[in-house]
């Protein structure tokens, strides 16, 4: 029997961070310098050890094809003026109901609010938030990206804990 110690390999908070999954953000809007902005002004943002990853739509019928084909999208940075005057707030209804994703967090941008007011957009869509592209400055936008990703991070903690505990039941069930 030998005496020598061993040592396990040590690894940094950044090396850990590295091997964690990146958020996933989709920026849809029909304007190339938003999603490029967007990317420039979230640089760096890391949350949870967690970066950011961007997938981008130009339009609601990319989005579409997208979303769905993935269901691991954590927020969506959504315009609503695109093909049509209203496209934005359509396929936020297709995400919510045809798609059933009620976890995924929906940012409404707009650059034109009188197309989508407000009040009735956040009554009548199931969004999360709504800023007017003029009011995003990088310190909202950050703030926008905290409290949408914690939303879902805990959105999916619960889906885990209701998986888990379904998997309890029927086990319990079996014996």
């Amino acid at each position: 029997m030998s005496d020598d110690l061993v040592f396990s390999d040590e690894h940094s908070g950044a090396d850990q961070a590295k091997h964690l999954t990146p958020w996933q953000v989709l920026v849809v809007d029909d304007d190339p310098a938003v999603h490029e902005v967007t990317k420039l002004v979230m640089a760096g943002f890391e949350m949870d050890g967690r970066t950011l990853e961007f997938s981008h739509c130009y339009s609601s019928a990319q989005a579409r094809e997208m979303l769905a084909a993935r269901n691991d999208i954590a927020l969506i940075l959504l315009d609503v003026v695109m093909e049509t005057d209203n496209a934005g707030l359509v396929l936020a209804r297709y995400i919510r109901e045809e798609l059933r994703n009620l976890n995924v967090r929906i940012v409404l941008r707009t650059g034109q609010p009188g197309q989508a007011p407000e009040e009735q957009v956040i009554r009548d869509y199931d969004i999360n938030d709504y800023k007017e592209k003029t009011d995003l400055t990088r310190r909202k936008l950050i703030t926008v990206f905290y409290a949408s990703l914690r939303g879902y991070r805990d959105l999916m903690r619960i889906e885990r804990a209701r998986q888990g505990l379904r998997r309890s039941i029927e086990a319990i069930g079996q014996i």
